[in-house]
């Protein structure tokens, strides 16, 4: 499905606009003849992203290229803002956009603290109200605001694969850290200590910013790279459940069938015989309504797991 210009832009000489999503509902998988940054506040949900199930929460930011496929699944008060842009002959040229949040690894998405969402609301607010004026000025003066806008968010990112966890109470850092290490034996305690917090306020922070724990974030984190692994590998599933931070191949077995409704075989034979399904599979399914819970119990099963003398 390709979104069209003519239906999100209110005249020909607009450039930029701004959809607010509160909440942003299931989506399907779209490209656009236009680019788009997506800003998420709050909540939490799947994002498929050129057939990358990808787990997203609050503070992310992403770079949609025309050519980028994406949609939305299995949300849970996922709020976003989405700017829409076009090239211009004004300010807003064809190259001027990717040069400043294009990436070379073709990923364009990182991470903001909370507060630089804060210190945004002020000009997201004002490019909006630009972007909804019939004045004869709005058109030039949301591109202006647009370009702003895309120097703050870059001089804001924390990188997804952030390997720093700095001292004091930066939420953003956090996130962008637990990313870029789900794979590996992590002490949720010991990120929340050496982040500046106990352990009870950050699972607090985490359920008011995103919705869910520290630990069912892990496991979302964790079932999303096998899922991606089980599309695009032909490694076994228990190589797939050690390479994506589980420790039990019949536990990660578990967790992947409450989340998804699938087991990771049947899956792998449901993607890989219709490469064009949606990679979210088993959305639908009663078992993938339940997945905060069912994270919840995986995690409860994983300590067990730990706890055992060795």
């Amino acid at each position: 499905m390709k979104l069209a210009a003519r239906d999100w832009f209110r005249r020909r000489s607009q450039v930029v606009t701004v959809e607010p999503r509160v909440p942003q509902d299931r989506f399907p998988v779209h490209d656009h003849e236009f680019g788009e940054v997506v800003i998420v506040s709050s909540g939490n949900g799947w994002h498929l992203w050129n057939d990358e199930p990808q787990f997203i929460t609050s503070g992310e930011v992403f770079y949609v290229r025309p050519e980028d496929r994406h949609g939305f699944e299995q949300v849970s008060d996922l709020h976003l803002t989405n700017v829409l842009y076009r090239p211009s002959e004004r300010l807003l040229g064809p190259d001027r956009i990717d040069e400043l949040l294009d990436r070379p690894d073709g990923h364009p998405r990182w991470q903001l603290t909370d507060d630089s969402l804060r210190q945004l609301e002020p000009l997201i607010t004002q490019l909006t109200h630009e972007a909804r004026s019939d004045d004869p000025h709005a058109d030039v003066l949301a591109e202006s605001l647009f370009i702003q806008l895309a120097v703050a968010l870059v001089r804001h990112r924390i990188p997804i694969d952030s390997d720093a966890l700095p001292a004091g109470r930066r939420f953003g850092h956090v996130l962008a850290y637990l990313r870029h290490h789900y794979t590996a034996d992590l002490d949720i305690e010991d990120v929340a200590h050496r982040s500046g917090y106990s352990l009870r306020t950050l699972t607090r922070t985490f359920r008011e910013r995103t919705g869910t724990t520290p630990h069912n974030y892990l496991v979302q984190l964790r079932i999303g790279h096998a899922k991606h692994a089980i599309r695009t590998t032909s490694d076994s599933i228990t190589e797939i459940a050690f390479a994506s931070g589980f420790h039990d191949s019949n536990y990660f077995s578990a967790c992947f069938s409450r989340l998804t409704g699938l087991s990771p075989s049947e899956y792998r034979r449901r993607v890989q015989g219709e490469p064009a399904l949606d990679a979210i599979a088993g959305a639908a399914h009663p078992a993938a309504i339940a997945a905060r819970h069912a994270a919840r119990r995986c995690h409860a099963h994983e300590l067990g797991q730990r706890r055992k003398p060795s």
